[in-house]
């Protein structure tokens, strides 16, 4: 809205309202005191958030009353996509849905959840409901009443849990949603009310990033069998074209994979991306050139790091040379692959409603893969308690081993452990002692934090504070008293 914009003939709470935003726009945030601007902040976004549902409402209102044809459009969807703002078709659709959304509608009314998590829980919802409340009373092939308990108490739990990277089984907050999901399992209400209101659960506590693939696990514990299907259509499509370019060296790669090999071919790549020596994110190489007094991100050394594309590329090339140079090229049988799954014995055993496995990647893996996997592989077992933790473990060892990183990992879900790193699954983390090794001597599974490169320079290089995505504060000292309650 510009200032020149004719406010008159608006309602007195939207003249209101468009005047207040102008005062608030006019103050300059860097005249705030650094505490007062931080709870302004706190409070704008919270007020955005409200605003964006009565937004809603009213798009709601125009689809319903098709006040659209008012501006000669033929749909509300196409008003929106008009109109200089940052709603879309998405927003008119939710709109529309959510009559049937009563879960959604209630936290989006209650400031529990905000309108991206609404949208992405409704289009999860959409997805299961037409497997949902058959007369056969099976969901995807499976008995309706165990495949829905499983999901809705323990699989939201447990990504829940996992999202916070792993807490004690009496915490709290573990035990408000566990007695929540409990009575949404329990629920004389439709399957899929119970299951949007699982997802709800879910949504309201766990970061915006993490969310979209929290849901489709849950998905796919409701579906496994669609997952099944996924698997074997992606391994009939399967192909892999090598192009020589006509115009230059070199050539173009294009590959359709399926999951066994795209498992194969990441866990490959992070392996030989960590160990290229002129990657400056590698441990040795960065410490030698703090060692000289040098900035290993400083712009003109010459050493910052490649793309993640080209160090790609630059793993491939070490992995197949390092392959053809080791003489197995021409021998017989197969070499059995590292691979690191996620997976519950229910999932093995095909429980109805079980998680499914999860490779190292955070891709879902359909259970008929892990089990050939497991033929002729060693597997090393983990097993995790109710809040996602793994036994404790500790010796005087400088750094986890190797069995106890993969622990590690297992319980953070393969995420730097730092709230709000964009980072994915699958960035090499790095095991970070709060209490540090040089004066204890004691390496710790449980106080053992495991951070991306990134967040750890910026601990021990920046001097700064992290907040953890279980709520604990951390600095270069060790654990800090709660500031602001998470």
């Amino acid at each position: 809205m510009t200032e020149s914009a004719d406010l008159t003939g608006l309602s007195t709470p939207v003249r209101a309202l468009a005047a207040a935003v102008r005062a608030v726009a006019a103050v300059p945030p860097a005249d705030l005191p650094g505490q007062l601007a931080v709870e302004e902040l706190r409070t704008l976004l919270a007020l955005s958030e409200q605003l964006q549902v009565a937004v809603l409402g009213r798009i709601g209102d125009m689809d319903r009353r098709g006040l659209h044809d008012l501006d000669a459009h033929g749909s509300t969807g196409s008003w929106l996509a008009a109109e200089p703002t940052s709603h879309d078709r998405g927003t008119a659709l939710l709109a529309r849905r959510l009559g049937r959304l009563p879960s959604v509608a209630a936290a989006l009314d209650a400031g529990r959840l905000t309108l991206t998590a609404a949208q992405r829980v409704a289009f999860a919802v959409e997805k299961v409901r037409g497997f949902l409340d058959r007369p056969d009373a099976r969901i995807d092939g499976q008995p309706s009443s165990a495949v829905l308990d499983a999901v809705i108490v323990d699989g939201v739990v447990m990504l829940y849990a996992e999202a916070l990277g792993g807490v004690d089984d009496d915490d709290p907050r573990l035990q408000r949603l566990l007695d929540e999901v409990l009575a949404i399992a329990g629920r004389a209400a439709s399957e899929a009310d119970r299951v949007e209101a699982a997802f709800v659960a879910l949504s309201v506590r766990i970061e915006g990033r993490l969310l979209s693939s929290a849901l489709q696990r849950l998905i796919d514990a409701l579906l496994p069998q669609q997952l099944e299907d996924r698997t074997e259509r992606a391994h009939r499509n399967r192909g892999l074209v090598l192009v020589r370019h006509d115009d230059r060296p070199g050539g173009r790669l294009e590959a359709d994979l399926d999951a066994e090999l795209y498992e194969l071919l990441e866990t490959s790549l992070t392996a030989a991306m960590a160990t290229d020596p002129d990657n400056v994110t590698d441990t040795a190489s960065a410490a030698a050139l703090r060692g000289a007094g040098k900035d290993p991100y400083a712009p003109g050394l010459g050493v910052r790091p490649r793309p993640r594309m080209a160090r790609r590329h630059d793993a491939l090339i070490r992995i197949l040379t390092d392959w053809l140079g080791s003489g197995i090229a021409g021998s017989r049988g197969k070499a059995v692959p590292h691979i690191a799954v996620t997976i519950g014995l229910g999932t093995l055993e095909r429980v109805p409603g079980a998680l499914p496995a999860r490779g190292r990647s955070g891709a879902a893996l359909a259970v008929s893969v892990v089990r050939r996997w497991m033929c002729d592989s060693q597997v090393t077992r983990f097993v995790l308690s109710l809040g996602h933790r793994v036994l404790e473990t500790s010796h005087t060892e400088r750094t986890l081993k190797r069995h106890e990183r993969q622990a590690k990992l297992v319980e953070v879900g393969q995420r730097c452990q730092a709230a709000g790193c964009a980072h994915p699954p699958g960035v090499p983390l790095i095991p970070h002692h709060p209490e540090a090794w040089a004066r204890s001597h004691t390496t710790s599974f449980y106080d053992t934090v495991m951070l991306c490169e990134t967040c750890h320079l910026d601990l021990h290089e920046g001097g700064k504070t992290l907040r953890l995505r279980d709520g604990r504060l951390l600095n270069e000292d060790g654990w800090m008293a709660q500031i602001h309650a998470a």
